[in-house]
């Protein structure tokens, strides 16, 4: 790295990372250590560094350029720190000199005026400059912030999946950001959530993701925070999928599908928990279930979904046996929540644009016994919606987004849970699942 102004700041910064990890000096670290860091940062700061950029960082590797802003941010808020100017500002004794200040000579004053006088026509005129130097500031910063600062068309960002169908599976990113600005910073963000993004070199041309989890992702290239190309990918399964959720970015354990598909229904239950070593207590493992295809046709303002499941028993800390039902639209979902009737005071009812919660709306016709076979039913006309629980009408909902294709179904349970008589109809077709 190159002796600059911010070199000093940088070594400072490296020193307390050092401190804050307590795994000796940066100097003996290994390319596990460096993982791991990468790791804690993504999971601290929602920012990616790769090895390699760690590696630059604390001298691993020789580089000539300076660290991004982006690079520098991260670090600092790894250690708590709002951001680099953060980090600078509370270790002043390493921010760079400043030249010295030119105090600029006053005016002679007129002898028609006495100093007094002169005095508050200074005073008035160096108000009246730092208002408009303050004015013109942040009318420039609205005005210029406003603008998008790249053109689309000056990028390219395109990918393949390996796998037709199945999990895990990698999707191949191919990009041309080298028209990005040197001191900017280029991400590329798997899914709609931006926070989960990924830090790229301007000048690289591919980048590889692995997806753990079915559904339908809009892709995006980025450049700091705005958005310059996105696209959609859809992560199919190959028939009933089932998991034990796992943190983002870790691999899942996945479940064979002959364990958890038989004639009647699909389930994961206490034996097959215990088969791969899965403890239900103090904290029962988090379930999901998906089958999600390549569906057309079955539209979100106007379709019939049934579904029959059941939570198993309330162990460890599950007593409310909550279970999420959700329908997958692309670039859409709708979430239903079932608990005991005890606890429908704390869930939310998320459809296709609508949104409502317990604590501003009546839900309490969610709430069931979770341990028993419940029907869950959606009958959606003109984007008028009904839904039904054990046959009674439990809510009403209107959807307000555009109307888009349906693709799957998820099952998310705490604990063990079974699945069954699972269909979807929509004008012309019907699916059973």
């Amino acid at each position: 790295m190159n002796t600059t102004a911010i070199h000093q700041p940088i070594i400072k910064l490296k020193s307390q990372i050092e401190s804050h990890l307590q795994w000796g000096e940066s100097s003996v670290w290994n390319n596990y250590d460096f993982e791991k860091l990468s790791e804690q940062i993504t999971e601290k700061t929602s920012v990616s560094l790769s090895v390699s950029t760690l590696k630059r960082i604390f001298g691993k590797v020789s580089y000539k350029s300076e660290p991004s802003m982006t690079t520098l941010n991260a670090l600092a808020q790894f250690l708590d720190y709002e951001d680099w100017r953060d980090f600078l500002v509370k270790n002043t004794e390493n921010t760079e000199v400043l030249p010295p200040r030119i105090i600029p000579t006053p005016p002679v004053p007129s002898p028609s005026l006495t100093p007094l006088t002169t005095g508050f026509w200074n005073r008035q005129r160096w108000a009246l400059v730092t208002l408009a130097v303050v004015s013109l500031s942040i009318f420039g910063f609205y005005f210029l912030s406003s603008k998008p600062k790249y053109n689309p068309n000056d990028f390219n960002f395109s990918s393949k999946t390996i796998l037709t169908q199945g999990l895990p599976n990698s999707v191949i990113f191919d990009f041309d950001a080298s028209n990005a600005n040197p001191q900017d910073s280029v991400f590329i963000s798997q899914s709609w959530d931006v926070r989960r993004k990924v830090l790229v070199n301007k000048n690289d041309k591919h980048h590889s993701s692995i997806y753990y989890y079915p559904g339908y992702f809009r892709a995006k290239l980025m450049i700091g925070k705005e958005i310059i190309k996105e696209h959609d990918i859809q992560i199919k399964t190959d028939g009933w999928l089932g998991v034990v959720e796992a943190d983002w970015g870790i691999e899942p354990l996945y479940f064979k599908q002959s364990d958890i598909v038989n004639k009647t229904f699909v389930e994961v239950n206490r034996e097959l928990l215990q088969k791969y070593d899965v403890s239900l207590h103090p904290t029962p493992p988090k379930i999901r279930l998906f089958n999600q295809k390549d569906i057309k046709g079955i539209m979100t303002d106007n379709f019939t979904f049934e579904t029959e499941l059941k939570s198993g028993p309330d162990e460890g800390n599950n007593a409310c046996q909550k279970v999420t039902v959700l329908l997958q639209a692309k670039n859409d979902i709708m979430i239903i929540p079932l608990t005991k009737v005890g606890c429908v005071g704390d869930i939310s009812l998320a459809a296709f644009g609508y949104y409502v919660a317990s604590d501003k709306a009546d839900l309490s016709g969610f709430g069931c016994t979770p341990s028993d076979w419940t029907k869950l039913r959606i009958e959606c006309k003109q984007g008028e919606m009904k839904l039904f629980v054990n046959n009674k009408l439990a809510y009403t909902a209107k959807v307000t987004n555009t109307p888009t294709d349906i693709i799957g179904v998820q099952y998310r349970f705490n604990g063990t849970g079974a699945v069954r008589n699972t269909w979807l109809e929509g004008k012309d077709e019907k699916i059973v699942f």
